[in-house]
């Protein structure tokens, strides 16, 4: 299984990958919850799920779209006051749930895609903050 393919089978299922997510996410690292705070969760859980859409293609094919959609998503985490340094809590709460969603499919080749995608996704991000921030 490559990353295509892994994002492709996240679309297919009717359970949401994103459910799954939170709950690894605000459980690991209860010092974000306060960032869900009157947060819709099935409106989020929908954002997240096409993010990793985003994520794929612009890790795989850099496409100005996706580095303006990236550059938009850490204006909008800036302006909610979401600081830089949390991002690495993410990453690994998205990679634990992706080797949980994958089962046995999930390998190292995989996981380093995963990996390489979600790190180039967070410093795109970074750059649409108001102050630029290092990772």
């Amino acid at each position: 299984m490559d990353m295509h393919e892994s994002v492709h089978e996240i679309l297919q299922r009717k359970e949401s990958f994103a459910d799954v997510f939170y709950l690894v996410f605000l459980e690991d690292y209860p010092q974000v919850r306060q960032h869900f705070t009157h947060v819709n969760f099935k409106h989020q859980s929908v954002l997240l799920t096409m993010a990793l859409l985003v994520m794929e293609r612009h890790y795989t094919h850099s496409y100005p779209s996706t580095e303006l959609y990236l550059n938009y998503l850490g204006t909008k985490h800036d302006e909610r006051g979401i600081p830089p340094q949390q991002y690495p809590m993410f990453r690994e709460a998205l990679l634990r749930t992706l080797e949980r969603f994958h089962g046995q499919a999930w390998d190292n080749p995989l996981a380093t895609q995963w990996r390489e995608a979600i790190d180039s996704a967070i410093e795109t991000m970074i750059k649409g903050y108001r102050k630029h921030y290092h990772v």
